[in-house]
Protein backbone atom coordinates (compact mmCIF):
# COMPACT_ATOMS: atom_id res chain seq x y z
CA UNK A 1 0.00 0.00 0.00
CA UNK A 2 2.80 2.56 0.68
CA UNK A 3 5.10 1.62 -2.41
CA UNK A 4 1.85 2.18 -4.36
CA UNK A 5 0.95 5.28 -2.71
CA UNK A 6 4.45 6.73 -2.94
CA UNK A 7 4.23 5.77 -6.61
CA UNK A 8 1.31 7.68 -7.27
CA UNK A 9 2.74 11.01 -5.28
CA UNK A 10 5.84 10.68 -7.42
CA UNK A 11 3.65 10.55 -10.52
CA UNK A 12 1.62 13.69 -9.67
CA UNK A 13 4.97 15.17 -8.84
CA UNK A 14 6.83 14.25 -12.06
CA UNK A 15 3.40 15.51 -13.78
CA UNK A 16 3.35 19.04 -11.96
CA UNK A 17 7.22 19.71 -13.09
CA UNK A 18 6.19 18.65 -16.30
CA UNK A 19 3.70 21.24 -16.63
CA UNK A 20 5.52 23.83 -14.60
CA UNK A 21 8.23 23.81 -17.22
CA UNK A 22 6.06 23.89 -20.72
CA UNK A 23 4.43 26.93 -18.83
CA UNK A 24 7.53 28.84 -18.06
CA UNK A 25 8.83 28.41 -21.39
CA UNK A 26 5.66 30.29 -22.86
CA UNK A 27 6.34 32.63 -19.81
CA UNK A 28 9.50 33.33 -20.23
CA UNK A 29 8.97 33.84 -24.25
CA UNK A 30 6.80 35.91 -23.58
CA UNK A 31 9.07 38.02 -21.41
CA UNK A 32 11.84 37.92 -23.92
CA UNK A 33 9.52 39.63 -26.68
CA UNK A 34 8.43 42.59 -24.46
CA UNK A 35 12.39 43.17 -23.71
CA UNK A 36 13.22 43.27 -27.41
CA UNK A 37 10.42 45.86 -28.19
CA UNK A 38 11.84 47.44 -25.53
CA UNK A 39 15.56 48.00 -26.40
CA UNK A 40 15.18 48.38 -29.33
CA UNK A 41 12.82 50.71 -28.85
CA UNK A 42 14.95 52.97 -26.38
CA UNK A 43 18.71 52.38 -27.05
CA UNK A 44 18.95 50.60 -30.64
CA UNK A 45 15.93 51.88 -33.06
CA UNK A 46 17.94 50.04 -36.31
CA UNK A 47 16.77 46.34 -37.18
CA UNK A 48 20.20 45.81 -38.38
CA UNK A 49 22.10 47.24 -35.44
CA UNK A 50 19.46 45.63 -32.69
CA UNK A 51 19.92 42.04 -34.21
CA UNK A 52 23.86 41.99 -34.90
CA UNK A 53 24.42 43.10 -31.30
CA UNK A 54 21.81 40.62 -30.04
CA UNK A 55 22.56 37.83 -31.84
CA UNK A 56 26.03 37.57 -31.33
CA UNK A 57 25.83 38.29 -27.76
CA UNK A 58 23.12 35.06 -27.82
CA UNK A 59 26.24 33.06 -29.50
CA UNK A 60 28.79 33.83 -26.80
CA UNK A 61 26.12 33.52 -23.68
CA UNK A 62 25.27 30.03 -25.42
CA UNK A 63 28.80 29.18 -25.80
CA UNK A 64 29.67 29.88 -22.02
CA UNK A 65 26.52 28.28 -21.09
CA UNK A 66 27.61 24.87 -22.45
CA UNK A 67 31.02 25.36 -21.38
CA UNK A 68 29.53 25.55 -17.98
CA UNK A 69 27.30 22.28 -18.79
CA UNK A 70 30.90 20.14 -20.19
CA UNK A 71 31.91 20.39 -16.47
CA UNK A 72 31.94 16.62 -16.24
CA UNK A 73 30.15 14.55 -13.38
CA UNK A 74 31.09 11.15 -14.30
CA UNK A 75 34.28 11.03 -16.12
CA UNK A 76 33.61 6.75 -16.57
CA UNK A 77 30.00 7.05 -17.83
CA UNK A 78 30.19 10.57 -20.10
CA UNK A 79 27.83 12.52 -17.88
CA UNK A 80 28.45 16.07 -17.62
CA UNK A 81 26.06 19.08 -16.15
CA UNK A 82 24.52 19.31 -19.27
CA UNK A 83 23.14 15.41 -19.26
CA UNK A 84 20.70 16.77 -16.81
CA UNK A 85 19.00 19.02 -19.98
CA UNK A 86 20.00 15.92 -22.95
CA UNK A 87 21.13 12.65 -21.67
CA UNK A 88 23.06 12.51 -25.47
CA UNK A 89 25.46 15.79 -24.10
CA UNK A 90 28.74 15.08 -23.01
CA UNK A 91 30.51 18.57 -24.30
CA UNK A 92 30.77 20.59 -26.76
CA UNK A 93 31.52 19.14 -29.62
CA UNK A 94 32.33 19.37 -33.90
CA UNK A 95 28.87 18.30 -35.76
CA UNK A 96 29.66 15.04 -37.34
CA UNK A 97 29.95 15.40 -41.44
CA UNK A 98 26.51 13.36 -41.73
CA UNK A 99 24.97 16.30 -40.03
CA UNK A 100 26.55 19.32 -40.89
CA UNK A 101 24.67 19.78 -44.52
CA UNK A 102 21.10 19.82 -42.37
CA UNK A 103 22.86 22.43 -39.57
CA UNK A 104 23.89 24.44 -42.25
CA UNK A 105 20.66 24.52 -43.96
CA UNK A 106 18.72 25.18 -40.85
CA UNK A 107 21.23 27.91 -40.27
CA UNK A 108 20.41 29.33 -43.69
CA UNK A 109 16.63 29.45 -42.76
CA UNK A 110 17.29 30.44 -39.06
CA UNK A 111 18.94 33.61 -40.34
CA UNK A 112 16.21 34.88 -42.96
CA UNK A 113 13.73 34.44 -40.13
CA UNK A 114 15.39 36.22 -37.41
CA UNK A 115 16.19 39.05 -39.62
CA UNK A 116 12.07 39.14 -40.66
CA UNK A 117 11.61 39.03 -35.82
CA UNK A 118 13.91 42.07 -35.56
CA UNK A 119 12.15 43.89 -38.15
CA UNK A 120 9.17 42.98 -37.18
CA UNK A 121 9.86 44.08 -33.38
CA UNK A 122 10.95 47.43 -34.62
CA UNK A 123 8.13 47.64 -36.82
CA UNK A 124 5.50 46.94 -34.22
CA UNK A 125 5.12 48.43 -30.43
CA UNK A 126 2.91 45.84 -29.46
CA UNK A 127 4.32 42.72 -27.96
CA UNK A 128 0.50 40.74 -28.33
CA UNK A 129 1.02 41.32 -32.26
CA UNK A 130 4.34 39.67 -32.69
CA UNK A 131 4.12 36.44 -30.31
CA UNK A 132 1.37 34.77 -32.68
CA UNK A 133 3.16 34.96 -35.46
CA UNK A 134 5.71 33.16 -33.97
CA UNK A 135 3.23 30.07 -33.98
CA UNK A 136 1.99 30.19 -37.26
CA UNK A 137 4.90 28.18 -38.37
CA UNK A 138 3.00 24.73 -36.75
CA UNK A 139 0.66 25.21 -40.23
CA UNK A 140 3.81 24.80 -42.20
CA UNK A 141 5.46 22.14 -39.96
CA UNK A 142 2.23 20.20 -40.35
CA UNK A 143 1.71 21.21 -44.34
CA UNK A 144 5.18 19.88 -44.76
CA UNK A 145 3.89 16.36 -42.64
CA UNK A 146 1.35 16.27 -44.78
CA UNK A 147 3.50 15.78 -48.00
CA UNK A 148 5.87 13.74 -47.20
CA UNK A 149 3.13 11.39 -46.28
CA UNK A 150 0.96 12.19 -49.03
CA UNK A 151 -1.72 12.51 -47.08
CA UNK A 152 -4.98 14.97 -46.81
CA UNK A 153 -5.79 16.80 -43.21
CA UNK A 154 -8.31 15.17 -41.13
CA UNK A 155 -11.01 17.68 -40.35
CA UNK A 156 -9.62 18.77 -36.94
CA UNK A 157 -6.53 19.51 -38.70
CA UNK A 158 -8.07 21.63 -41.29
CA UNK A 159 -10.65 23.35 -38.67
CA UNK A 160 -7.04 24.09 -36.91
CA UNK A 161 -4.88 25.40 -39.82
CA UNK A 162 -7.76 27.73 -40.38
CA UNK A 163 -8.54 28.36 -37.19
CA UNK A 164 -4.70 29.89 -36.67
CA UNK A 165 -4.64 31.57 -40.30
CA UNK A 166 -7.76 33.05 -39.34
CA UNK A 167 -5.96 34.69 -35.74
CA UNK A 168 -3.44 35.58 -36.78
CA UNK A 169 -4.86 37.92 -39.56
CA UNK A 170 -7.11 39.02 -37.01
CA UNK A 171 -4.16 40.13 -34.97
CA UNK A 172 -1.84 41.77 -37.85
CA UNK A 173 -4.59 43.62 -39.38
CA UNK A 174 -5.78 45.49 -36.59
CA UNK A 175 -5.52 48.91 -36.83
CA UNK A 176 -2.44 50.70 -36.44
CA UNK A 177 -0.23 47.53 -36.68
CA UNK A 178 0.21 45.86 -39.99
CA UNK A 179 -0.83 46.46 -43.09
CA UNK A 180 -1.55 43.54 -45.77
CA UNK A 181 1.58 43.63 -48.05
CA UNK A 182 3.69 43.75 -44.57
CA UNK A 183 1.61 40.62 -42.82
CA UNK A 184 2.39 38.21 -45.71
CA UNK A 185 5.73 39.12 -45.68
CA UNK A 186 5.71 38.33 -41.97
CA UNK A 187 3.95 35.01 -42.24
CA UNK A 188 6.41 33.58 -45.34
CA UNK A 189 9.24 35.00 -44.31
CA UNK A 190 9.39 34.68 -40.18
CA UNK A 191 7.18 31.96 -40.07
CA UNK A 192 8.54 29.98 -43.33
CA UNK A 193 11.78 30.27 -42.53
CA UNK A 194 11.34 29.02 -39.05
CA UNK A 195 9.18 25.71 -40.00
CA UNK A 196 11.80 25.48 -42.90
CA UNK A 197 14.64 25.53 -40.23
CA UNK A 198 12.84 23.42 -38.21
CA UNK A 199 12.53 20.61 -40.41
CA UNK A 200 16.22 20.37 -41.00
CA UNK A 201 16.50 20.34 -37.10
CA UNK A 202 14.43 17.35 -36.54
CA UNK A 203 16.32 15.74 -39.91
CA UNK A 204 19.61 16.18 -38.55
CA UNK A 205 18.41 14.98 -35.02
CA UNK A 206 17.25 11.73 -36.49
CA UNK A 207 20.63 10.93 -38.47
CA UNK A 208 22.78 8.30 -36.65
CA UNK A 209 26.27 10.15 -36.53
CA UNK A 210 27.99 6.65 -34.60
CA UNK A 211 26.30 3.60 -33.59
CA UNK A 212 22.73 4.10 -31.85
CA UNK A 213 23.71 7.72 -31.05
CA UNK A 214 22.29 11.16 -32.50
CA UNK A 215 23.33 14.35 -32.18
CA UNK A 216 22.38 16.19 -28.29
CA UNK A 217 19.86 18.87 -28.69
CA UNK A 218 22.36 21.78 -26.95
CA UNK A 219 25.19 21.08 -29.79
CA UNK A 220 22.67 21.26 -32.67
CA UNK A 221 21.45 24.58 -30.53
CA UNK A 222 25.09 26.22 -30.84
CA UNK A 223 25.96 25.27 -34.32
CA UNK A 224 22.42 26.12 -35.49
CA UNK A 225 22.90 29.62 -33.74
CA UNK A 226 26.41 29.66 -35.20
CA UNK A 227 25.45 29.53 -38.95
CA UNK A 228 22.27 31.16 -38.09
CA UNK A 229 24.77 34.21 -37.19
CA UNK A 230 26.66 33.70 -40.07
CA UNK A 231 24.52 33.56 -42.52
CA UNK A 232 22.19 36.51 -41.16
CA UNK A 233 25.15 38.75 -41.01
CA UNK A 234 26.26 38.21 -44.62
CA UNK A 235 22.61 39.05 -45.50
CA UNK A 236 23.17 42.01 -43.95
CA UNK A 237 26.34 43.30 -45.16
CA UNK A 238 24.66 45.06 -48.15
CA UNK A 239 22.05 47.30 -45.80
CA UNK A 240 25.26 48.20 -43.16
CA UNK A 241 25.62 52.02 -43.57
CA UNK A 242 27.67 53.78 -42.08
CA UNK A 243 25.62 55.18 -39.67
CA UNK A 244 24.19 51.60 -38.72
CA UNK A 245 28.20 50.77 -37.47
CA UNK A 246 28.37 54.08 -34.93
CA UNK A 247 25.08 53.29 -34.07
CA UNK A 248 26.30 49.79 -33.31
CA UNK A 249 29.60 50.75 -32.10
CA UNK A 250 28.48 53.83 -29.76
CA UNK A 251 25.54 52.19 -28.12
CA UNK A 252 26.50 48.45 -27.62
CA UNK A 253 28.46 48.98 -24.44
CA UNK A 254 25.65 50.73 -23.21
CA UNK A 255 22.87 48.10 -24.16
CA UNK A 256 24.84 45.13 -23.72
CA UNK A 257 24.10 44.52 -19.82
CA UNK A 258 20.29 45.04 -21.11
CA UNK A 259 20.57 42.76 -23.83
CA UNK A 260 21.94 39.27 -21.61
CA UNK A 261 18.06 39.67 -20.18
CA UNK A 262 15.79 38.78 -23.37
CA UNK A 263 18.86 36.66 -24.00
CA UNK A 264 19.12 34.66 -20.74
CA UNK A 265 15.06 34.67 -21.05
CA UNK A 266 15.32 33.12 -24.43
CA UNK A 267 18.38 30.28 -23.54
CA UNK A 268 16.64 29.11 -20.27
CA UNK A 269 13.18 29.43 -22.21
CA UNK A 270 14.58 26.51 -24.41
CA UNK A 271 16.38 24.73 -21.39
CA UNK A 272 12.70 24.64 -20.06
CA UNK A 273 11.24 23.63 -23.60
CA UNK A 274 13.71 20.37 -23.95
CA UNK A 275 12.52 19.80 -20.34
CA UNK A 276 9.52 19.65 -21.28
CA UNK A 277 10.24 17.29 -24.31
CA UNK A 278 11.76 15.12 -22.43
CA UNK A 279 8.82 14.07 -19.52
CA UNK A 280 5.71 14.64 -21.93
CA UNK A 281 4.30 15.01 -24.96
CA UNK A 282 4.87 17.55 -27.68
CA UNK A 283 1.41 18.81 -28.08
CA UNK A 284 0.80 19.21 -24.49
CA UNK A 285 3.90 21.25 -24.31
CA UNK A 286 2.67 22.99 -27.32
CA UNK A 287 -0.46 23.95 -25.88
CA UNK A 288 0.65 25.10 -22.05
CA UNK A 289 3.19 26.93 -24.16
CA UNK A 290 0.57 29.26 -25.92
CA UNK A 291 0.17 30.95 -22.73
CA UNK A 292 2.68 33.43 -24.02
CA UNK A 293 0.02 34.78 -26.74
CA UNK A 294 -2.17 35.64 -23.91
CA UNK A 295 0.80 36.99 -21.94
CA UNK A 296 1.40 39.38 -24.89
CA UNK A 297 -1.96 41.43 -24.09
CA UNK A 298 -1.00 42.37 -20.37
CA UNK A 299 3.03 42.67 -21.24
CA UNK A 300 1.74 45.33 -24.03
CA UNK A 301 -0.75 47.11 -21.72
CA UNK A 302 1.45 47.27 -18.83
CA UNK A 303 4.58 48.69 -21.09
CA UNK A 304 1.85 51.64 -22.41
CA UNK A 305 1.49 52.25 -18.37
CA UNK A 306 5.25 52.15 -17.37
CA UNK A 307 6.48 53.55 -20.88
CA UNK A 308 4.76 56.09 -22.77
CA UNK A 309 5.83 56.11 -25.89
CA UNK A 310 8.03 53.04 -26.30
CA UNK A 311 4.86 50.52 -26.83
CA UNK A 312 1.81 51.24 -28.29
CA UNK A 313 -1.35 52.89 -25.85
CA UNK A 314 -4.06 50.69 -25.57
CA UNK A 315 -6.59 50.94 -27.96
CA UNK A 316 -9.78 53.15 -27.36
CA UNK A 317 -12.07 52.01 -29.59
CA UNK A 318 -13.93 48.42 -29.32
CA UNK A 319 -13.40 47.40 -32.74
CA UNK A 320 -9.45 47.27 -32.10
CA UNK A 321 -9.94 45.18 -28.86
CA UNK A 322 -12.62 42.83 -30.20
CA UNK A 323 -10.24 41.70 -33.48
CA UNK A 324 -7.32 41.39 -30.75
CA UNK A 325 -8.98 39.50 -28.55
CA UNK A 326 -10.81 37.52 -31.01
CA UNK A 327 -7.68 36.63 -33.13
CA UNK A 328 -5.44 35.65 -29.96
CA UNK A 329 -8.63 33.20 -29.18
CA UNK A 330 -8.51 31.51 -32.41
CA UNK A 331 -4.99 31.14 -32.65
CA UNK A 332 -4.89 29.47 -28.89
CA UNK A 333 -7.90 27.51 -29.73
CA UNK A 334 -6.03 26.05 -33.45
CA UNK A 335 -2.77 25.60 -31.35
CA UNK A 336 -4.59 23.32 -28.78
CA UNK A 337 -6.51 21.68 -31.33
CA UNK A 338 -4.10 21.07 -33.64
CA UNK A 339 -2.17 19.66 -30.88
CA UNK A 340 -4.16 17.10 -29.02
CA UNK A 341 -4.50 15.48 -32.40
CA UNK A 342 -1.04 14.50 -32.26
CA UNK A 343 -1.12 10.69 -30.89
CA UNK A 344 1.56 8.26 -29.88
CA UNK A 345 2.30 4.49 -29.10
CA UNK A 346 4.02 1.84 -29.87
CA UNK A 347 4.76 -1.18 -32.49
CA UNK A 348 6.34 -4.53 -31.83
CA UNK A 349 7.46 -6.26 -34.31
CA UNK A 350 8.48 -9.83 -35.26
CA UNK A 351 10.92 -10.67 -38.31
CA UNK A 352 11.27 -13.85 -40.44
CA UNK A 353 13.84 -16.25 -39.05
CA UNK A 354 17.42 -15.51 -40.22
CA UNK A 355 16.80 -11.72 -41.04
CA UNK A 356 19.59 -9.22 -40.80
CA UNK A 357 19.60 -6.17 -39.01
CA UNK A 358 16.59 -3.85 -40.06
CA UNK A 359 16.71 -1.15 -37.23
CA UNK A 360 18.19 1.47 -40.24
CA UNK A 361 15.45 1.03 -42.43
CA UNK A 362 12.55 1.54 -39.53
CA UNK A 363 14.07 4.89 -38.00
CA UNK A 364 13.86 5.97 -41.91
CA UNK A 365 9.96 5.44 -41.77
CA UNK A 366 8.45 8.93 -40.86
CA UNK A 367 5.81 9.10 -37.68
CA UNK A 368 8.88 6.58 -36.17
CA UNK A 369 10.81 8.16 -33.12
CA UNK A 370 12.75 5.57 -31.77
CA UNK A 371 13.53 1.88 -32.19
CA UNK A 372 14.90 -0.35 -29.86
CA UNK A 373 16.06 -4.32 -30.21
CA UNK A 374 14.81 -6.60 -27.89
CA UNK A 375 14.79 -10.11 -26.61
CA UNK A 376 11.48 -12.99 -26.42
CA UNK A 377 8.52 -12.93 -28.52
CA UNK A 378 9.37 -9.54 -30.24
CA UNK A 379 12.79 -8.86 -32.31
CA UNK A 380 12.06 -4.80 -31.97
CA UNK A 381 9.88 -2.30 -30.26
CA UNK A 382 9.29 0.91 -32.28
CA UNK A 383 7.85 4.37 -30.61
CA UNK A 384 5.53 6.40 -33.22
CA UNK A 385 4.48 9.75 -32.72
CA UNK A 386 1.90 10.50 -35.82
CA UNK A 387 -0.96 13.66 -36.65
CA UNK A 388 -3.68 11.15 -35.97
CA UNK A 389 -4.75 7.83 -36.03
CA UNK A 390 -5.58 7.80 -39.87
CA UNK A 391 -2.00 8.96 -40.83
CA UNK A 392 -0.95 5.89 -38.18
CA UNK A 393 -2.91 3.13 -39.94
CA UNK A 394 -2.63 4.16 -43.52
CA UNK A 395 1.06 5.70 -43.37
CA UNK A 396 3.30 4.70 -41.09
CA UNK A 397 1.94 1.44 -39.63
CA UNK A 398 1.92 0.43 -43.61
CA UNK A 399 5.57 1.27 -44.39
CA UNK A 400 6.40 -0.49 -41.17
CA UNK A 401 4.24 -3.56 -42.24
CA UNK A 402 6.24 -3.37 -45.67
CA UNK A 403 9.45 -3.77 -44.55
CA UNK A 404 11.44 -6.46 -45.59
CA UNK A 405 11.53 -9.14 -43.36
CA UNK A 406 8.80 -8.47 -40.79
CA UNK A 407 5.96 -10.85 -40.69
CA UNK A 408 4.00 -9.83 -38.00
CA UNK A 409 3.23 -6.80 -35.37
CA UNK A 410 1.03 -5.44 -32.78
CA UNK A 411 0.05 -1.98 -32.07
CA UNK A 412 -0.63 -0.20 -28.55
CA UNK A 413 -1.76 3.33 -28.81
CA UNK A 414 -0.59 5.28 -25.63
CA UNK A 415 -4.14 6.48 -23.65
CA UNK A 416 -2.08 7.87 -20.77
CA UNK A 417 1.70 8.76 -20.25
CA UNK A 418 3.83 9.96 -16.89
CA UNK A 419 7.47 10.26 -17.27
Amino acid sequence: MRAAMERRMGSQRTRTVFYFLALISGVLYAFSVFYDVFIYRVFLPNPIAFALAEQWLALLFTVAMLLVLSIPTNRARRRSLGTQLDRSFAHISLPSRKVIFDIILAGIFAGAATFAYYYVTGLSADVSAVIPFSRFSLIYLMIGDLILIRDWPSPIEALSILAITFGVILVGTTPGIFDPAMLLFVIGSWAGGVAVSIFFQSRAKRKEIRPGATIDSLNLRLWILLFLNLIMTLMMIPLITPDTVTLLIVQFPIVAPWLLLPVCLTFFSLVAYLQALGQGKMSIVQSVGSVSIILGIPLTLLGAFLYPGVFNPPATDVLSWLLKLTGTIFVIAGIVALSMSEMRGFVLVKLRPGTGDIMKELRGIHGVSRVSAISGKWDYIIRIDIRSLSSARVKTLQRIEETPGVIDMETQLILREWA
